[in-house]
């Protein structure tokens, strides 16, 4: 006969000895994921039933599942990340192994960290008993690694080299892929490279790739989601029962009353409220998991094997999530403004946005000038930004105003000539064009508002050609307001993460370094020709986001400024979008793209209305004095010939 001592010793014994249950992705986060109040609104366990369009995206990365490759072309805040890092907890506390995080930039990945990784482990007791605290002495607990019994995940990014190699990797996730470079550096394809880390494991990897697509013709998401089965999520109606999905020209609500919203049923023409969308989602996956698989995920290309693909818009976000009517007036708003048509359809949608590629009529451009005079910064314009593109024998310089909105002003257009030779020639040549262009960050421009002068807040310089000659007049001034550029005509955002370079004086490392900086063609290029396309607007009405004016300057200027077309091309195997020019010169254009990097460098994108009031103020500006002294736009009814030619064209 045992004591009850020793039968309690053997019974624990007994457990020890016994294996974990099987879960999947889905059933560990329902058990263990805990949400804190610092990176969700709603916290608390997780519930999967509040999101079920996630429970087979999350239990295809499971290790009892077959699935290896899980791709979702998705709208924005839909949980998709969420679900990612619910693999991450699940790999850690469940199926040990070594995994790769990867995202578009490292400032992307270190914030997902800090704010939903480590939040994560710290309220998940299953996992903070197993990753190292941040101080101990052990490590393996830092801002790109978490270390684990029986496995690593690492957080790294797209442009990272050290990342994207070595080590094999069983568990991968490809987050926000759309906004990943081209290349990393000659290594190749980011892509490609993270794929390469699986190749060890064969049938046991897990491949998830989660992102909001960009423009038709370069996606990577929308590429790998026309080559899966091609899912998408089917709800009972509650007026006819039959499985429909959310399209949003099925949305309907009365013009200018985006609160009356509501779900035309394709089916039976029953208006669905949002209220009945929790219930339609919830049911959807009761009757998929019971074995009725006309309901959730339903491909639409069965025959498609080796990719499992899902694309699902912001309309299936869950009550309390954006809301129909939030669509409904986005929608609206973007009426009339390419720039933001084409985030609604990236990121509530989640469609491509089929880029034109053409560049916008110079001669109307030309003709709605302005009488604003050059080298004053009219009423309105806040910040100076200046792009240099550098030529054999000269320097070519645009400057812009910035202000509110992203609307800017043509401030000047300037060469600066080499009195002889070329621009690499000797920088301290008292004619030298370098010279000049000490000057111009030393020059001050006067304001429309009398006694107030402004000085470049950042000048943005290309690297292509006599690129040291570049590097050690941009050491010389300084990071601050200095910024090398080089342009990638792949990179898939405004400006990449800037890079270290060696900077040489008589054949010897100079001791001050610069960065330069990689500057997005593409992404820049399809804003600036798709606002250049809106119209002036009516008296009264707000002015467009990023419209443009100009001042009296000549033909040539404005030939250059539309002297690209995009062209879509195939370069190692993927589909790109390249410019090309239509004309033999296009230094403003160039310049200009390189002035809107500087601007967005500078921060202008994200200010909001506090921080171009801090900047009016700091110049003594007042938002009355703002509005008072702006002028119309004003469109005259000439054309070129009978026009003087800009006395501003060349000067040095």
């Amino acid at each position: 006969m045992l004591s009850r001592a020793e039968a309690e010793y053997r019974r624990a014994f007994a457990d020890g000895l016994r294996p974990d249950p099987l879960l999947t992705v889905s059933q560990w986060a329902d058990q263990h994921r805990m949400l804190d109040r610092r990176s969700s609104p709603e916290p608390g366990q997780w519930r999967t039933r509040r999101v079920p369009y996630l429970r087979e995206i999350m239990d295809n990365l499971s290790v009892s599942s077959p699935v290896q490759e899980t791709v979702v072309k998705k709208a924005a805040q839909l949980g998709f990340t969420e679900a990612g890092n619910n693999f991450v907890g699940y790999v850690i506390d469940h199926a040990p192994g070594p995994g790769l995080f990867l995202e578009p930039s490292q400032d992307i990945a270190n914030r997902n960290v800090r704010q939903k990784i480590d939040p994560m482990i710290q309220a998940t007791p299953a996992l903070a008993r197993k990753v190292p605290a941040k101080r101990s002495k052990d490590g393996g607990n830092t801002l790109e690694e978490k270390e684990f019994p029986g496995g690593i995940w690492l957080f790294k990014w797209a442009s990272s080299t050290a990342g994207l190699r070595s080590s094999s990797i069983r568990f991968l996730v490809l987050d926000e892929i759309d906004e990943y470079a081209g290349e990393v550096g000659d290594q190749g394809d980011p892509e490609m490279l993270a794929r390469a880390r699986t190749n060890a494991f064969g049938a046991r990897k897990k491949v998830y790739i989660p992102s909001t697509p960009t423009v038709e013709g370069r996606s990577r998401i929308a590429a790998l989601h026309e080559d899966s089965d091609q899912r998408v999520y089917r709800m009972p109606c509650p007026h006819c029962d039959q499985p429909i999905g959310f399209e949003f020209a099925n949305l309907v609500w009365d013009k200018g009353r985006p609160e009356t919203v509501r779900y035309v049923c394709p089916e039976c023409g029953g208006a669905i409220q949002e209220w009945q969308k929790t219930r339609m989602l919830e049911e959807a996956d009761v009757r998929n998991l019971a074995g009725d698989n006309r309901y959730g995920w339903v491909p639409q290309r069965p025959e498609v094997t080796h990719r499992r693909g899902y694309h699902i818009s912001g309309l299936y976000a869950p009550v309390g999530f954006k809301s129909w009517a939030e669509i409904a007036k986005e929608w609206g708003d973007a009426q009339g403004s390419s720039v933001k048509l084409k985030a609604f359809v990236n990121t509530v949608l989640a469609e491509t946005w089929k880029d034109k590629g053409e560049a916008p009529d110079w001669l109307r451009l030309y003709n709605r000038m302005e009488d604003y005079p050059a080298n004053v910064v009219p009423a309105g314009g806040l910040l100076l930004f200046a792009g240099v593109d550098v030529q054999k024998s000269w320097l070519e310089v645009v400057i812009y105003a910035y202000g509110r909105n992203l609307e800017r002003w043509v401030i000047d257009h300037r060469q600066y000539h080499c009195p002889e030779g070329l621009t690499t020639d000797d920088e301290q040549h008292p004619e030298s064009p370098w010279r000049k262009l000490d000057a111009l960050l030393a020059e001050t421009w006067p304001h429309a508002h009398a006694g107030v002068c402004m000085q470049l807040s950042k000048l943005a310089i290309d690297t292509g050609y006599a690129t040291q000659t570049v590097y050690r007049w941009a050491a010389r001034h300084g990071m601050a307001r200095v910024m090398p550029v080089k342009g990638h005509p792949t990179l898939h955002m405004t400006v990449g993460t800037g890079s270290p370079v060696q900077v040489k004086a008589d054949g010897r490392k100079a001791p001050r370094g610069v960065k330069k900086w990689d500057v997005g063609l593409h992404v820049i290029k399809s804003e600036l020709y798709a606002q250049l396309q809106v119209e002036p607007p009516a008296p009264g009405d707000p002015m467009p986001m990023g419209f443009t004016h100009f001042p009296q300057l000549d033909e040539e200027f404005f030939r250059q400024l539309c002297g690209e077309v995009a062209k879509t091309a195939k370069v190692k195997g993927r589909a790109v979008t390249l410019w090309e020019p239509i004309r033999n010169r296009v230094e403003v254009l160039d310049c200009t793209v390189y002035a809107r990097a500087a601007a967005y460098l500078y921060g202008v994108d994200r200010f909001g209305a506090a921080d171009w009031h801090e900047i009016e103020e700091s110049l003594g500006i007042g938002l009355d004095d703002v509005e008072q002294e702006k002028p119309a736009v004003s469109q005259p009814e000439s054309r070129p010939e009978e026009r003087r030619p800009s006395r501003y064209w060349g000067r040095r």
